[in-house]
Parts: C-alpha cells; structure tokens; sequence
C-alpha cells in the first residue's frame, strides 16, 4: 500500500522493466515516492508507477523523455542510472558488436541520461544521482573483462562529477550490488563458441555466475538500501549491497597483495594457473 504522505520529489529510474530497476521503480512507488520507470519498449504490465520510453543508446530517445517528464513536473530530483547489460566472455574472443552493445548500454547511457539531467538539477540547485554500478566495478572479474570494464568507467565517472556538482547541491554515488536473484542472464550479451580455447573453463565459470545469481539477494533490498539514500542530505562516493561474503571480498581487495587476491580469484572461479 502507498504511504499516504506522498513524496513530491520526481524519481527517475532506467531500465525498469525488469530485475533490479523493476524492484526499486515498485518498492520506492508503493512507498508513496513519485517516480517514473522507463525502459526501451512501450510496456503493457500493471505497474504502481508510472512508464516512459528510454533507449539509453539514443540520444534523441533520452532528449525526449527528459523533455517530456520536465514539461509534465517541471523537476527531476533523483535519477537512478540502472539499465544496463551484463556479459560473459573472454577478451579474445569476444565480438565487437556485443563489446559496444555493452559500452554503450553501461557506460555511454549513463552519461547521456546524466549530461541531459544534470542542467535540470542545476537549475533547481538540488538533486540526487545515484548510478548502479556492480562489484565487478571494483575488481577485474575473470570472463567478465568488459562488464567490468564498463562498471571501472561508471566509478570513474562518478567520482569525477561529484566534485564538479556537488557546488550546485547535486549528490552523485554509485551502489554495488553482488550477486542478485534477478533474470540478469536473459539480457546479458554473452559469447561462449562451442570450440573456444578457453572451454570447458569459460562455461564453468558462467555455471559458477549462474548458481551465485540463484542464490543472490533478492533484489527488494537494493531498493530498500536506494530510499534510504534519497532521503540522505550528503552522500558517500561508494555503496555497497551484497552478501556478507562479497562485501568483505570488495573491502579486504584493496589491502591485500595483488597477487594473493587473484589467487583468491581464481581458486573461486577454479581457474588453473
């Protein structure tokens, strides 16, 4: 049921449609919060909120949804970049065409959706941008040499703004989620030949992500972690929501030796050296 004390903030969320961007789109709707999910394709299911098109890979898409959720509110106080494409490759092997479907999903779509928000923020000298980026965004995950490529660039990114907006009352961060129970395999944009020199390793370790994603927090408690950030007047630059196991991973990856945290890697992935 929604609370009765209706937020009149405007909550932008990308990629709503489904997994972790359907979960925060419902859950902060239902919680009284104003907020309009998109996605790439016009959507005929029930939602508690309301539905724009968005193709973050266009600019003209992102130009008019923009526009046409400024002329109906005349704000946006909080978007939340989270559509976004996973995969599971080697580098060697992977195409071309899947490695900039997922640079221009991740990383450039941030950054349109951001660069046509942000002057709108300015101008209301308030805002809140929180990007959903992954633990793969803050270490090199084997078979994953893109997506965390992509993610590396969206921390980047977002440390770089925070100290260009926050003049303007603008708060930018990334969240990392670890392992979700969401559908993340239907859409990811993943390369695995029946000959490639890295089987049966590769399809290990994308049996290895799958069962991690079964057994993943359910996706409820990223949106649960996001209401509590958009009611934070300052935010952190990092946040991260996963499993105990894997937020002592992502704290502990910076204090130890390069090479025992790839030999923890591996021996997690079973990847031989």
């Amino acid at each position: 049921m929604k609370s009765s004390n209706a937020n009149s903030e405007v909550i932008l969320v990308s990629g709503a449609s489904s997994g972790i961007g359907k979960a925060i789109a419902s859950y902060l709707s239902d919680k009284g919060h104003r907020v309009i999910g998109t996605s790439r394709s016009p959507q005929t299911q029930a939602a508690s909120f309301e539905w724009e098109i968005l193709d973050v890979t266009s600019q003209k898409s992102v130009e008019s949804c923009i526009q046409r959720v400024v002329s109906k509110y005349s704000r946006i106080d909080i978007l939340i970049n989270n559509a976004g494409l996973g995969m599971i490759s080697s580098l060697e092997e992977a195409p071309m065409d899947n490695i900039n479907r997922v640079l221009d999903t991740n990383l450039l779509g941030v950054i349109r959706v951001t660069q046509t928000v942000l002057p709108i923020m300015r101008m209301q000298n308030k805002g809140h941008i929180i990007n959903i980026s992954s633990i793969a965004g803050l270490m090199g995950l084997p078979y994953r040499s893109i997506y965390s490529a992509s993610k590396f660039a969206v921390e980047g990114l977002t440390e770089s703004l925070r100290t260009e907006v926050r003049k303007f009352g603008i708060e930018v961060c990334t969240l990392q989620p670890g392992s979700i129970e969401t559908d993340i395999k239907e859409s990811r944009a993943t390369y695995i030949p029946r000959d490639s020199v890295y089987n049966p390793e590769l399809t290990e370790v994308e049996n290895i992500i799958d069962a991690e994603v079964a057994k993943g927090i359910p996706a409820i408690l990223v949106a649960k972690k996001i209401e509590k950030l958009i009611g934070k007047k300052h935010l952190h630059s990092k946040y991260v929501v996963a499993k105990p196991f894997q937020k002592l991973v992502s704290a502990i990856r910076p204090v130890i030796p390069r090479s025992m945290f790839e030999k923890l890697l591996m021996t997690h992935y079973q990847i031989k050296d």
